[in-house]
């Protein structure tokens, strides 16, 4: 769960899923190309990328201790689906979170994930190179998304590939601040959306669950 720097609420890791996935669903358009893999299979990989916790976790972000976080990360990289697809953007997010850190545990963890992710894309048929640049779509709708449940003014970007049959690379700006999420170059297919995420109020939870509507808006 995301505790708000900004009010006494916290926000699930499931609602976060959500605002990735929403994000997923509006990419491209005339400058940014769909991945060439079915659309669902691209949305419910990055909709579902950490998919350990369920709907209403009380496992605090950023505060967590590592053994349980690389628990977590571990069930949900070891999760399957029927969807291929999906399950590599999945598998990848997860891989390349761990393998941020140096730790022993860690670098264990995601040399065996990298064995398996392997194993995954020749037993499906799957591009690597495809899913990699596929995963800098990821890293940006889960940013955004993490910043955004934060509830504290986010300005960052990521470099994303916005043609499959080019090595050309974008930076994608972004800024999240008081509700507004904008993108610069913009890559989103449409030029506005709106939405929300619930979250609840922090007293109490999870055993106690007041829940508090919290509006998003992508773009001006």
């Amino acid at each position: 769960m995301f505790k708000s720097r900004t009010r006494p609420i916290v926000i699930p890791q499931y609602e976060h899923l959500k605002l990735a996935g929403a994000l997923a669903l509006l990419w491209g358009n005339t400058q940014f190309e769909r991945p060439p893999i079915p659309f669902d299979s691209f949305v419910k990989g990055i909709g579902l990328h950490d998919r350990a916790y369920g709907t209403l976790d009380n496992h605090p972000i950023l505060e967590a201790p590592e053994a349980e976080w690389l628990a977590l990360t571990r069930r949900g990289f070891d999760t399957a689906w029927a969807d291929a697809a999906a399950e590599a953007i999945a598998k990848l997010h997860l891989h390349r979170l761990v393998s941020y850190g140096s730790a022993p545990a860690r670098q264990t963890l995601a040399a065996e994930m990298a064995e398996a992710i392997a194993a995954h894309m020749e037993q499906h048929g799957l591009d690597p190179a495809l899913f990699a640049r596929i995963d800098r779509v990821t890293r940006l709708c889960d940013d955004i998304a993490f910043a955004f449940c934060f509830e504290a003014p986010v300005d960052g970007s990521v470099r994303v590939f916005p043609h499959y049959d080019r090595d050309e690379e974008v930076e994608v700006r972004y800024r999240v601040a008081e509700g507004k999420i904008t993108l610069d170059p913009w890559p989103f297919g449409v030029e506005r959306s709106v939405g929300y995420l619930i979250g609840y109020q922090r007293e109490g939870y999870p055993d106690v669950l007041e829940p508090v509507i919290v509006h998003y808006t992508v773009g001006a």
